[in-house]
């Protein structure tokens, strides 16, 4: 039997400073500990090469992000890739994603990052506007950006994909066409947007308690939400999940391992895994688990083999919600028929009167087996997925 191929995340928490929205497991650092923390990672994929779960099976994509992992030299990036090469095996054609700030970009970083085995590059742009990006936080500019992207081109990464926020204070819809306009001139194969969520905790959200932060209303944010598809296929780009889009055969790969249930290994400070349970083709359960979050701890931990900070184990109840979770992300939906086999016919009868009820309301269109969300779906979705708990 052939063993399923999975994906790994590598997290790299360190920045040179921390964005005031971010609520991600991230540090600001004078001076990245660069070869204590990838003798750190490692030390745990040859652990978890030892683990008869992951033993015996290859990588299919390999994620760096972060934080900025392209702090990383290029040295530590190889020797990383070498090892997880070593202990599991990679497709020569496998894609191999570095996330990036596009901050003082050279043409000889981005050929560094491609001679080390980089195949994908992401960069963390967020906006083309400069008082945008310093309200954000952001240490770059918009020619930083732009300059970013053409020198990974010229070096040989052509596979570029651009993040933009949007939803920011006073940004207008315009503000945001201008985004979107500006990153699809660029020589890009993809692109992501996200609308900005406050998280407590952070320096935005007490900002905002504070009153010094007015967030544009929701109906704008929506309107800007439906605008962005329309606007990124005049350029060549198709949706292919709510925030994501790509030119055609370009999808994020390691990404869409996540929204349909692939088995993923995360490794670094504060990264999560995801291991499956079956019996023949049906799903009987998962275990999630993550590694310890603060840098130091983490890193001590992973050379005795005790990195892991808490396991979760994932129900059949569990496991259906998040099918549909992950799965209505997607533009191609989720099969009917594709569940039925991970978790028998008689699970889905318990979901028949929700999938009806969100037809008629017009939320979902079931057509052939497949579900797929409607715009007016995707503009409420996250009230459509709280229908499958």
């Amino acid at each position: 039997m052939t063993l399923r191929p999975f994906a790994l995340y590598i997290h790299v928490p360190f920045c040179a400073q921390k964005c005031p929205y971010c609520d991600f497991n991230t540090y600001a650092v004078a001076r990245v500990p660069d070869e204590e923390y990838a003798n750190a990672l490692i030390a745990e994929l040859e652990y978890w090469g030892r683990d008869p779960r992951f033993c015996g099976r290859s990588l299919s994509t390999i994620f760096f992000g972060g934080g900025t992992p392209s702090l990383l030299s290029r040295s530590s990036l190889s020797r990383i890739i070498g090892a997880a090469k070593r202990v599991f095996g990679l497709n020569r054609a496998a894609e191999v994603t570095l996330e990036a700030n596009p901050s003082t970009p050279t043409r000889s970083m981005y050929e560094g990052f491609l001679q080390a085995g980089i195949t994908r590059i992401s960069f963390g742009v967020q906006s083309f506007d400069a008082e945008r990006l310093r309200l954000l936080g952001r240490d770059h500019s918009p020619l930083d950006a732009e300059t970013a992207v053409r020198y990974s081109v010229d070096a040989g990464l052509t596979n570029v994909s651009v993040d933009l926020i949007f939803g920011v204070s006073g940004q207008t819809l315009n503000d945001v066409e201008r985004d979107i306009d500006a990153a699809c001139a660029l020589p890009i194969t993809h692109l992501s947007t996200y609308a900005l969520t406050i998280e407590p905790g952070t320096p935005f959200f007490q900002r905002q308690e504070r009153g010094l932060l007015v967030m544009p209303r929701d109906e704008a944010v929506a309107e800007m939400l439906s605008m962005i598809p329309q606007r990124v296929s005049t350029f060549g780009f198709e949706r292919y999940e709510i925030s994501n889009y790509s030119k055609p055969g370009m999808h994020s790969r390691h990404n869409e391992a996540y929204w349909v249930g692939t088995d993923y290994l995360g490794i670094g400070a504060g990264a999560h895994s995801y291991v499956a349970s079956y019996q023949g083709e049906q799903l009987v359960g998962a275990e999630r688990w993550s590694t310890l979050a603060q840098p130091a701890a983490y890193m001590k931990g992973a050379k005795e083999d005790k990195a892991v900070s808490w396991r979760e184990p994932l129900t059949v109840d569990a496991l259906t919600f998040e099918f549909f979770y992950l799965g209505l992300r997607r533009m191609v939906g989720v099969s009917l028929d594709e569940f039925s086999r991970r978790f028998g016919g008689d699970c889905l009868s318990r979901y028949e009167q929700v999938l009806n009820d969100l037809s008629i309301e017009g939320f979902v269109v079931r057509d052939n087996g497949q579900i797929t969300l409607t715009p007016q779906g995707i503009a409420l979705a996250d009230s459509v997925y709280e229908r499958f708990l």
